[in-house]
C-alpha cells in the first residue's frame, strides 16, 4: 500500500494536472486523484497533576472514547534552541485561531488529583523536524471566572520529549 501513495504523489507531482483514466466514458461519473500527501501527526499524553488546589483546563474537542484533546491555543509548544525554550512558531508564518475564552469547554482536576489529557500537532504546520526536542505548555486558571474572563493562565510546562 505504501508503494502507491508514492508512487500516486510522484505522479502529480510530475503531471502537476489530474489525469484521466484511459478507457474511461466521459458520460459516466468518474473519480480523479488531484492531490496525496502525507501528514506526520505527533500525538503526547499529558497528564496535568495539581497537589495543593483544584486548576481548570481548557480542551477542544474529545473523541468517542472520551479522550481530551488540548487546544494549540492557549496551550502551545515550544522548541528547544540554542538561545533556550521558545515558543514554536507555524512553518509558512500566519497566525493560529484561539477558541474564545467564554466559549471553552474545560475540565476541572481537583486538588490531589490527576487528568489525562492528548495534544496534537501536524509537523507540516509548524517548524520542526525529526529528533528537535520540544515540550507542551498546558495553560490552566483557577477557576472558571478567571478562565471566562482570559485573564493571565497558569503555565504547566511538560517535561521535554523529542520529536518522531
Amino acid at each position: 500500500m505504501s508503494n502507491l501513495v508514492l508512487w500516486s504523489t510522484l505522479t502529480v507531482l510530475f503531471f502537476g494536472t489530474p489525469q484521466a483514466l484511459t478507457g474511461q466514458n466521459a458520460s459516466k461519473p468518474s473519480v480523479q486523484m488531484t492531490r496525496v500527501g502525507l501528514a506526520h501527526l505527533v500525538s503526547v499524553q499529558v497528564t496535568v497533576f495539581s497537589p495543593l488546589k483544584d486548576l481548570l483546563v481548557p480542551y477542544c474537542t474529545e473523541d468517542a472514547s472520551k479522550t481530551e484533546y488540548l487546544c494549540l491555543l492557549p496551550s502551545f509548544l515550544e522548541i528547544q534552541t540554542s538561545q533556550g525554550w521558545r515558543k514554536m512558531e507555524l512553518r509558512h508564518g500566519g497566525v493560529l485561531g484561539s477558541v474564545p475564552a467564554d466559549q471553552r469547554k474545560a475540565q476541572l482536576i481537583p486538588a490531589g488529583k490527576s487528568r489525562d489529557f492528548s495534544f496534537e500537532f501536524r509537523t507540516e504546520e509548524f517548524e520542526v523536524e525529526h529528533g528537535q526536542r520540544l515540550r507542551v505548555v498546558v495553560a490552566a486558571w483557577p477557576d472558571e471566572r478567571s478562565m471566562r474572563a482570559d485573564e493571565p493562565p497558569i503555565l504547566l510546562t511538560s517535561q521535554p520529549f523529542q520529536c518522531p
